[in-house]
């Protein structure tokens, strides 16, 4: 008897049509081929689509497609599923740049959300950007505050981007870092992904929800990612905001190179992990504050 692999493997030989995931369910996606929008049924057993992967589609009949198999994905991001650590769970695939967007006051700046997210960003291969949010809401003090908060990852090289969808503050300078690219938004619920969309895009018309009153929470306007094909020949997939993000699969002997304040630091062991180890340069430089403790103390977090 043939096993999955080798029936998948068969009936992706007999793939005739390819095209990219717009939009993705548990057993349907949307795919976009020359222009026209395909609906397939995404029954692959292994390693489900998702949008932005590119797909071989083969035809059951004349009005059933069904996703015959995926191609490898340049980059990915991921997350452990929510109901079993143990698996996989990919946002998006095939992305240059995923924009981390928080919000100056309300939902409260994570700054471990971010740090968590710029590992997986990294580890998947994509680069990544950071998008302050609503700053027509803050005052001076607070901006000053939040810049603070923000300052260890502007000095690591992060592209940063403070914006205003109402008052327009920084949206063509983020719409120039994501022209002709395929970019993906991601962050918590309530932060304003979609109403940034909106801003950059107007074309797109994506619902934007309010904030839970009382709660700091935001709605999840977004129930699925999808992905718009912009004028400029890029692409920006739009991802259900979250209430937490965890790293899937990154070795622990790999984690500082995720941290590239790291990298100028001189250690006496090559292989110092950065804990108790003599001579670690790394943690000489969190104590003196050439480098962000805060950062450190993330990584020590993450460790664990």
């Amino acid at each position: 008897m043939m096993c999955i692999l080798e029936q998948e493997r068969a009936i992706a030989e007999r793939a005739t049509l390819s095209g990219v995931v717009v939009w993705a369910g548990p057993q349907q996606c949307r795919v976009i081929r020359d222009d026209t929008a395909l609906e397939a049924e995404a029954l692959v057993r292994r390693q489900r689509p998702v949008v932005g992967d590119r797909v071989r589609l083969i035809s059951r009949s004349e009005e059933v497609l069904e996703v015959a198999g995926i191609e490898p994905r340049r980059t990915r991001l991921s997350r452990p599923r929510v109901m079993d650590a143990g698996a996989e769970q990919v946002i998006v695939a095939n992305v240059d740049v995923v924009a981390v967007v928080v919000s100056i006051l309300t939902p409260p700046l994570h700054p471990r959300l971010i740090d968590r997210y710029l590992v997986a960003i990294q580890y998947g291969g994509a680069e990544a950007a950071l998008v302050l949010n609503k700053m027509d809401l803050a005052d001076a003090e607070q901006r000053s505050a939040a810049g603070k908060i923000l300052a260890p990852y502007r000095a690591i090289g992060v592209p940063f981007f403070p914006v205003s969808t109402l008052t327009g503050e920084g949206i063509d300078l983020l719409r120039d870092h994501l022209a002709r690219k395929t970019s993906a938004f991601v962050g918590h619920s309530g932060v304003g992904k979609s109403a940034l969309v909106n801003a950059l895009y107007p074309e797109i018309g994506q619902q934007v929800g309010d904030v839970w009153k009382g709660y700091g929470r935001g709605t999840h306007t977004t129930t699925v990612s999808d992905l718009f094909r912009l004028p400029d020949g890029g692409a920006l997939i739009d991802t259900p905001g979250i209430r937490s993000f965890g790293i899937w699969n990154v070795p622990r002997e790999e984690l500082r190179n995720y941290f590239p304040e790291f990298e100028e630091c001189r250690c006496r062991f090559r292989d110092c992990m950065h804990l108790a180890e003599p001579g670690c340069g790394v943690r000489e430089a969190a104590e003196s504050g050439e480098i962000s403790s805060a950062r450190y103390d993330a990584y020590l977090r993450l460790l664990e």
